[in-house]
């Protein structure tokens, strides 16, 4: 062996556990310790932070990524997970995740374990894939990334109103309720799209640009959508008033909503958005603070750690090495 070979000691691979300690259903932190000690019982470093607010995740994840961290284990809800792909964006470290919060949309569509031990087992065994994510600009070069869908319109009104103690009683129902009751009060805008420059004015009901397909856990809208095409599936659903808005809802449920003749869809990589007013817009089921201006992909911006035999729908092409 060559003397400057000797004594060089093995670099760890690094995980972060970033933990929302008030997230709904996330494991004990007893069991988390467990699932981190489990990990470096394969020679990893594992570190457990709990998140202090709004924010913190993405902070965290951006100083793990910046640091060299191998992989940044989400142990919370969709709105974690969101926060933690905005730190994450553009970077080499990978995204895995321990199921919490109210609807773990991202861990159902791609079959991330109930069992919090299976699922930190993907950190070390799991296989590794690029994947698209989306991002909502603003004014004042605000923006912010998506890893699942983004609404602008009815969605976007409805999460902004329905309250956070609801959401963690009821879960998921709480959207529904507050869906029904808030369809009934929600006035669409005369709004101006460009897609791919293609342009298009309508009262615009909503708007669905969507990374993945299952919407909320519940039902596929985007059904033939892919993670790493390089393109969002959009649907712009028109009409004005209560009886357009169940209609939709009614093609949806029935899957009969691509080629209504009220009903967009579309692949594309933008959309700008031109409003006389500010519209409401969701980000992953998290409300955005400030008015879209337009919507882009940006392509395979993140790697992701996904179960070794997963042959999941979302992915086309030849995935990393694990």
């Amino acid at each position: 062996m060559p003397a400057s070979a000797r004594g060089v000691a093995k670099v760890r691979r690094r995980a972060l556990f970033i933990v929302n300690p008030v997230a709904r259903g996330i494991p004990a932190s007893g069991k988390l310790e467990m699932a981190a000690a489990w990990l470096e019982a394969q020679g990893w470093e594992a570190t457990l932070v709990p998140t202090g607010g709004q924010g913190h995740a993405t902070a965290l994840a951006r100083e793990a990524a910046e640091s060299g961290c191998d992989v940044v284990v989400a142990c919370g809800g969709d709105g974690t997970v969101n926060e933690i792909v905005n730190g994450l964006a553009g970077t080499e470290t990978a995204l895995a995740v321990i199921r919490g919060g109210t609807a773990n949309v991202w861990a159902k569509e791609v079959a991330i374990p109930r069992d919090y031990l299976a699922a930190v087992r993907l950190v070390s065994e799991g296989r590794r894939r690029r994947m698209d994510l989306g991002v909502v600009e603003g004014d004042e070069g605000r923006r912010r990334f998506f890893l699942l869908m983004a609404g602008v319109g009815l969605d976007g009104y409805v999460v902004r109103r329905v309250p956070e103690r609801l959401k963690q009683r009821l879960g998921a129902a709480a959207y529904v309720f507050y869906g029904l009751r808030e369809s009934m009060r929600f006035r669409p805008e005369k709004t101006s799209l460009s897609i791919d420059g293609d342009p298009i004015v309508a009262d615009l009901l909503w708007l669905l640009a969507s990374n993945t397909r299952s919407y909320g856990g519940v039902i596929n809208v985007a059904r033939d959508a892919l993670a790493d095409d390089g393109l969002l599936d959009v649907f712009v659903f028109k009409g004005r008033g209560v009886q357009q808005t169940f209609l939709h809802g009614l093609r949806i449920l029935g899957r009969r909503h691509e080629g209504a003749k009220d009903v967009v869809r579309r692949r594309a990589a933008s959309i700008e958005i031109s409003a006389p007013a500010a519209l409401d817009c969701q980000v992953d089921g998290e409300c955005l603070d400030f008015a879209p201006r337009a919507i882009r992909v940006a392509p395979l911006a993140l790697a992701v750690m996904l179960p070794a035999e997963s042959r999941s729908p979302l992915f086309s092409q030849a995935g990393e090495g694990g």
